[in-house]
């Protein structure tokens, strides 16, 4: 495993251990396990992670759930390599991987990002005034 995946797989568990996923949480979360066709998060293969990140995306899931089902995923016992391939996914193909759009940019991994200005930019048009002679 790379070691950018390694230590986003132990950012991924760690928020995991700060979470207390009640009832309706744990109901939601077995809802797209059981779209997906996963029994035991355990077994969970590479194909399955393919299938959910779809039906995410065809859920259009928050990035917060995002990151709370594989949270669960790994509290669940998710291997280390359906881990891997959930944050390195680019589901959005901008070009950032799951984990770096939820850990590092929050913004969601389902939809395009649009690129932001750095804050000290500005945009310059041009001016109606733009055939005027500058005398010094």
């Amino acid at each position: 495993m790379l070691e950018t995946t390694h230590l986003q797989v132990q950012e991924l568990s760690r928020f995991a251990q700060e979470q207390d996923f009640n009832q309706q949480y744990r109901q939601y979360f077995g809802d797209v396990w059981d779209e997906v066709g996963v029994r035991d998060i355990s077994k969970m293969t590479i194909q399955d992670a393919k299938q959910t990140l779809k039906v995410l995306a065809q859920g259009e899931a928050s990035p917060q759930f995002i990151k709370s089902l594989l949270a669960q995923a790994a509290i669940d016992g998710a291997t280390p390599q359906v881990l891997e391939y959930f944050l390195s996914s680019d589901i959005d193909g901008y070009g950032r991987t799951l984990a770096q759009e939820l850990f590092q940019d929050g913004t969601n991994p389902l939809e395009p990002d649009t690129p932001q200005l750095p804050p000290k930019a500005q945009v310059l048009s041009q001016s109606p005034t733009e055939d005027l002679d500058w005398e010094i």
